[in-house]
């Protein structure tokens, strides 16, 4: 596999079901500074962050990012749709950024994510491997009570026996079959929460953000139904928080270094 992901850690991305803003930490460091130091641990691509406000974008260039600033009242006025995973949005900061397409591929970040691991970066490469995949997205296991919980997306996923992602024990990949947030109307059979974190193609996000989004993606508030209607291939990689690192971003490069 070899990548040239650019990495967007955005702050306010996207709207909740209900229209509340994302939740914020209110534990002293900003959340997308957080997001950014966990995300640059990983060691995967070159990281820029998105903020919403001149103080995080402050504490963000304090903390060594290239920081891009949205005006989301400016956003809405040329976009009457924003979407729960924001791919207008982040299409338009990375044309921004890399207008020639020097990134293959484009993953984006939402800061209000606390479990957030370097390790989910390298999971999601491995979803990328194949050609055929458009976009690449994680799941994880459901908690106690999110089965039933409408805020909760859930997904259902054909795992492919043959794809496991090996500095990650127990992680496997699959192809995604469809998400709700009403379990009731996914196939029966294991479902998974699904774990905003999106990798794109790049020509598979221009191909979304020109689709208009469709009656059910408002209703999921995802764009990857938009993708799924689209007939672009979604594959996921399984994490969970307290998963074993079998080989470390460390050492992945210096296995790189090494050969």
């Amino acid at each position: 596999m070899i990548f040239n992901p650019l990495i967007v850690v955005a702050s306010e991305l996207g709207l909740r079901l209900d229209g509340s803003k994302p939740r914020r930490d209110t534990g002293g460091e900003p959340p997308v500074v957080r997001a950014f130091r966990r995300v640059t641990e990983s060691g995967i691509g070159s990281v820029i962050v998105d903020s919403v406000n001149a103080s995080d974008s402050e504490a963000a260039v304090a903390a060594g990012a290239h920081t891009i600033t949205t005006d989301l009242a400016e956003f809405d006025r040329t976009h009457n749709y924003r979407s729960q995973s924001g791919a207008e949005r982040i299409a338009a900061t990375v044309n921004r950024f890399d207008r020639f397409y020097t990134h293959d591929i484009v993953v984006a970040v939402p800061d209000d994510m606390p479990e957030l691991k370097p390790f989910y970066l390298q999971a999601l490469m491995y979803a990328l491997a194949s050609t055929e995949v458009g976009i690449a997205t994680l799941v994880s296991p459901l908690k106690d009570g999110e089965l039933e919980d409408p805020e909760i997306a859930k997904a259902a996923v054909d795992w492919n026996n043959d794809r496991v992602v090996h500095p990650l024990e127990g992680s496997r990949v699959g192809t995604l079959i469809d998400i709700r947030r009403d379990a009731r109307k996914l196939p029966k059979g294991e479902l998974y929460r699904f774990v905003p974190i999106h990798a794109w193609r790049r020509g598979a996000l221009d191909r979304l953000v020109n689709s208009p989004p469709s009656d059910r993606e408002f209703d999921e508030g995802t764009d990857l139904v938009r993708a799924l209607d689209a007939k672009v291939r979604i594959d996921v990689a399984l994490v969970f928080e307290d998963m074993k690192v079998l080989i470390t971003p460390e050492e992945l490069r210096g296995d790189e270094i090494e050969g």
